[in-house]
């Protein structure tokens, strides 16, 4: 019986962590991975530079959802996969600053900000 539960508890963690829903303390909480292009045009770059070959180029209001992140050169890059436009389906490093994150519209509470704790 035990070994039973084991393997349903395993299944269970899996089988959130395969849906983007990461298990903590007994809940279940949503982890944001989409984005949108902010930019007018964005190029999806094959790695997390400017110099780098542009694998394509995607336009304002395009999504994608979030793979990676990375810092070089003092910016923030974020490794996608295009979900609409004419880009769709490719993967390919943009600069932070053209896109929007939904992880960016999740509110952080640090204890310093006495307003957080109502």
């Amino acid at each position: 019986m035990q070994i039973r539960r084991s393997i349903a508890a395993l299944s269970l963690t899996a089988a959130l962590a395969g849906s983007g829903l990461v298990a903590a303390a007994g809940t279940a909480q949503a982890v944001p991975k989409g984005c949108y292009v902010t930019a007018s045009s964005a190029k999806l770059r094959s790695k997390a530079s400017t110099s780098s070959t542009a694998v394509g180029v995607t336009y304002k209001g395009n999504k994608c959802s979030e793979k990676d992140y990375d810092w070089k050169n003092g910016y923030s890059w974020i490794k996608v996969k295009m979900t609409t436009g004419n880009a769709k389906g490719k993967t390919g490093w943009i600069r932070g600053d053209l896109v929007h994150t939904m992880a960016e519209d999740i509110p952080t509470c640090i204890p310093e900000d006495q307003s957080c704790h109502s």
